[in-house]
């Protein structure tokens, strides 16, 4: 049987060959989704991470527990670090993750003490495991090499505690007895001596969770000299801290929900538990199932696309051999005998398609996972990207879709005998189900009502993205619908137009140019599964490239703008207070010297400038005060050397703004909506404050200028006019900002010196972290830095983004391959079917030439009607569902509003292929018609 099987296979094997090559990608693309999914689940989760230990400037994996133990069940440190690390190994054993590092520390309560300098303070005498391991001692002696007095307890303390206090190195301390029980049996203080100073070995040394910057009553002691101090100075209590650091790494999509699950029953088992990620998996939660749904839903497309593509060539291989059923039947073959044939030649391609596949789609995936942006492929950590199990599982369920696609036609054929088979030969033309019940105007018209309906809904559909829902997966595969539905009312006003165009002429056509229509009308029905191809082809591959290009276009243009240039810098400032004679409170900040950064403008800069940026501003205007308002202070000239904005936002230049700026001294340029709001024009008056940066229970204003309207702009580099925060019921809710630009020096005389952030636009080339460098060997403590070159990486590395440009690369390649082997098989078999007619077309006296006529006119009113039918769909889905879909990729309310972004580039590489497809078809067409045996052809008309 096999052997059998394998003859026939062979026996049509070019046809054979791209069935296989369609199932191959279809196994292919279904392998990949697993591993492309987890890997991007573990790409989302440390991302999660890296983003929380940004914000909240601490590891973001970590557990612990803080609590006091009794010295009368715990006697010494030993003791409670055994009760500490029993919780630890009951964490272990449920959530099963490794751990990186851990910050224990152990304290007693000392109370005040007064010093030999009579300095007064109170410590907390700690014990912390590891400790100088972790620390350099900067001045003074270790714990271990102390020598002190008999009684004297030798301890070591962090320099900014030592600074903080003025506090000296050998300084002695004794408890203040009337504040503390710290005595000995006879009464006498316990007395402790600083031996040394220390600091951090590694500012990012993961063992230090709790920062010395907050640990600012402590003082270290050995394990030893602390077990001593609580059996000889009647200590009650014992206090701990413990954290534990797990390595994130191990968190994954495996074990995530897992490991929420049991963070939240230690919270609701033990409430001295401690821990400061489960927002982060919870977010993850979110997120993950956004991607789940994105990733199938930009898959199904191509995925129905190859089904599509595997049904053509399977019913090309059966009208081919519907003769040698029909035969096989009259010879007394069941359906089922018949059945399992074709059961069988799938279920071989589908093993084949399944042992290649599989690494297919490995690559597929590894490829996809390299985009930078759409079609652009580079060499990227793909580590997150490796082999699942559930790839196997897939492909098979994949290779099972595929059989039955082969198979399941087959039943049409497989019950006629060789009778009835040649009178069904003779209908031609006859309407399909589709048309006859306008299934197409149907589809059509329902793909326009969720349009609609979707359109009226976008400013909710984006807060609810906004605030964690997942999106509608209607909204994407709606413009599938749309391409498809509009593929087969092309498909019904193509064949109107050819039988048109047929009856107007068919007095005057030439015999080739009346056979090519008579040909056309006659197979409109085969046809029109290779048009509807070629048009959801073509549409898909200019859509796909078009929303991916607007993705990518859009959130570069908005992260450009909201920063405003190349690189922004926020350096450490140092602040002093003092305290009048009225006893009210005071505060300077000191400028550091700029012409540190003004330097870096003979190498690595173009333009730097100082810019006082303040979000927290107030203005007040109609009677109302805006809180919340952007403030900024700059230097005209500089700034418009500096920042950047994208021309067309404004109804002039906004250079002409600065220039208006920068002749009135008090002079300030408002937003838009601010002037709209309040009926403000150019040449009013309105005020500005800041407020102290000193905290207290209530804000307090610095000072109230007065400023006069130059400008009225719509935007500015650098000023957002919406952000998104939620509200009292933890509903996500759109915030309306206000702006206010005034003359940085006049802004500095207001409200004194305050920090600034400096602007710099680099020259072409620098990378970012070179100027970074270089402010650091200039000793520039930065404490903060926005840079656009890092956040487009970022945001093409995210994986939303980076799915999205993935899939859609993959989608618009194997489209195109399809494409082209798909036109290919019509035409090669279609001419292979008609042989004999060819042979009496030239039997009959018809030329070559006349022949060739005859096939170019049926290329063109079947073929390259469909292509260009194909690009009016694609450019109408690009302009009727990019801006809805790209809500999913961009739901804030922006400055810039969505704009449609076409490459040309992409219509030329999908034209290109077209064009070649068509020249190829020809050509092929062409060399089998010269190799045509006419004498045979019509010998075999005869027989």
């Amino acid at each position: 049987m096999f052997k059998f099987l394998s003859h026939k296979l062979l026996n049509k094997k070019w046809l054979n060959a791209c069935l296989l090559l369609g199932i191959i990608l279809l196994v292919a693309v279904a392998s990949c989704n697993p591993m492309f999914k987890n890997g991007a689940l573990d790409m989302l989760m440390s991302s999660k991470f890296d983003a929380a230990m940004v914000e909240q400037n601490k590891y973001p994996a970590t557990i612990g527990r803080s609590g006091s133990c009794a010295v009368d069940d715990y006697a010494d440190a030993d003791a409670v670090l055994g009760r500490i690390g029993k919780y630890e190994d009951m964490w272990n054993y449920y959530m099963e993750i490794d751990a990186l590092q851990k910050q224990t520390s152990l304290s007693l309560q000392a109370g005040y003490t007064q010093s030999n300098l009579n300095h007064r303070t109170s410590f907390n005498m700690t014990y912390m495991p590891q400790i100088e391991d972790h620390v350099n001692i900067t001045y003074g002696t270790s714990l271990e090499d102390a020598k002190t007095e008999d009684g004297v307890y030798p301890c070591i303390i962090s320099q900014r505690n030592l600074d903080k206090y003025g506090l000296v190195v050998g300084e002695v301390f004794s408890i203040d007895t009337g504040l503390s029980d710290a005595v000995d049996s006879q009464g006498n203080p316990m007395k402790y001596q600083i031996v040394g100073v220390f600091e951090e070995k590694d500012y990012s040394d993961s063992f230090w969770y709790d920062q010395l910057a907050d640990l600012d009553s402590e003082v270290y002691v050995k394990k030893d000299d602390f077990n001593d101090m609580i059996g000889k100075y009647g200590f009650l209590t014992i206090y701990y801290v413990d954290h534990v650091m797990l390595d994130y790494s191990q968190i994954t999509h495996k074990n995530a929900m897992d490991t929420l699950y049991y963070l939240q029953s230690f919270e609701k088992s033990d409430k001295y538990f401690e821990q400061n990620f489960s927002s982060v998996l919870i977010d993850y939660k979110g997120d993950a199932r956004t991607i789940g749904i994105i990733i199938w839903v930009l898959e199904l497309p191509i995925l129905v696309l190859l089904l599509a593509f595997i049904y053509m060539v399977s019913s090309q291989i059966l009208e081919m051999e519907d003769g040698e059923i029909a035969m096989l039947k009259s010879r007394g073959t069941s359906t089922k005998q018949v059945l399992g044939i074709y059961l069988g030649q799938s279920a071989i391609l589908s093993a084949i398609a399944i042992v290649i596949g599989i690494p297919i789609g490995y690559l597929l995936c590894k490829l996809a996972a390299s985009t930078d942006s759409f079609l652009q492929f580079g060499f990227k950590d793909t580590h997150f990207y490796g082999v699942d199990p559930w790839m196997i599982v897939y492909s098979l369920a994949a290779a099972v879709i595929a059989i039955l696609f082969v198979t399941l036609p087959v039943f049409k054929y497989a019950k006629n005998s060789i009778v009835e088979q040649k009178s069904r030969t003779g209908k031609v033309n006859y309407k399909p189900f589709w048309e006859k019940f306008f299934v197409d105007v149907i589809l059509v018209a329902l793909s326009i009502y969720l349009l609609y309906n979707y359109n009226k809904q976008k400013s909710t559909i984006a807060l609810d993205i906004l605030a964690g829902s997942r999106p509608d997966p209607v909204i994407f595969l709606n413009s599938s619908l749309f391409i498809f539905a509009v593929g087969l009312l092309v498909l019904r006003l193509i064949k109107y137009l050819i039988r048109l165009i047929y009856r107007i002429g068919r007095k005057r056509w030439s015999p080739a140019v009346y056979a090519s229509f008579l040909q056309i009308t006659r197979t409109v029905k085969k046809q029109g599964f290779i048009s509807v191809f070629l048009v959801m082809t073509i549409a898909m591959g200019m859509f796909n490239s078009n929303m991916a290009r607007t993705i990518n276009k859009n959130k570069t243009q908005r992260i450009d703008y909201n920063l405003g240039t190349d690189l922004v810098v926020q350096e450490q400032w140092t602040r002093g207070t003092y305290i009048d004679k009225d006893k009210k409170t005071h505060w300077y900040y000191t400028e550091q010297d700029f012409e540190r950064f003004t330097k870096l403008e003979d190498s690595l800069c173009d333009k730097v400038t100082r810019v006082i940026y303040d979000d927290n501003a107030v203005i007040k205007a109609g009677g109302e005060e805006l809180a919340g308002s952007v403030l900024m202070g700059i230097n005209t000239k500089e700034f418009g050397e500096t920042a950047r904005l994208q021309s067309g936002l404004n109804k002039e230049h906004w250079y002409n703004y600065l220039n208006d700026l920068a002749t009135v001294s008090n002079g300030v340029i408002i937003s838009s909506n601010l002037a709209k709001k309040y009926n403000i024009k150019v040449g009013d008056s309105i005020n500005y404050a800041r407020y102290s940066p000193i905290a207290s229970k209530e804000k307090e204003e610095i000072a109230s200028p007065s400023g006069t309207v130059c400008a009225i702009v719509d935007a500015f580099p650098g000023f957002q006019q919406y952000v998104y925060e939620k509200d009292s019921e933890g509903e996500m809710q759109e915030v309306e900002r206000y702006l206010v630009v005034a003359n940085y020096a006049y802004v500095v005389g207001a409200f004194s010196q305050t920090p600034y952030q400096v602007w710099m636009h680099l020259k072409d080339g620098v990378d970012y972290k070179d100027v970074l460098k270089a402010l650091s060997d200039e000793d520039v403590n930065i404490v903060q830095y926005e840079s656009v070159d890092k956040d487009v990486s970022e945001m093409q590395e995210s994986p939303l983004v980076l799915i999205t440009n993935g899939l859609f690369s993959l989608s618009f390649i194997i489209a195109i391959i399809l494409c082209t082997v798909g036109f290919l098989i019509y035409w090669i078999t279609s001419i292979k079917q008609r042989e004999l007619l060819f042979g009496i077309y030239r039997a009959m006296g018809m030329s070559m030439r006349e022949i060739n006529k005859m096939l170019i006119n049926e290329q063109i009113f079947s073929s390259v009607l469909a292509s260009l039918a194909g690009y009016g769909v694609g450019a109408a889905a690009t302009t009727l569902f990019v801006k809805l879909v790209a809500v999913v990729y961009l739901p804030e309310s922006h400055n810039i509003a969505i704009s449609i972004a076409v490459d040309p580039y992409d219509i030329i590489k999908l034209t290109a292929v077209v064009v070649f497809m068509f020249v190829v078809c020809f050509v092929v067409i062409r060399t089998i018609l010269k190799k045509m045996n006419i004498t045979q052809a019509l010998k075999l008309g005869e027989d």
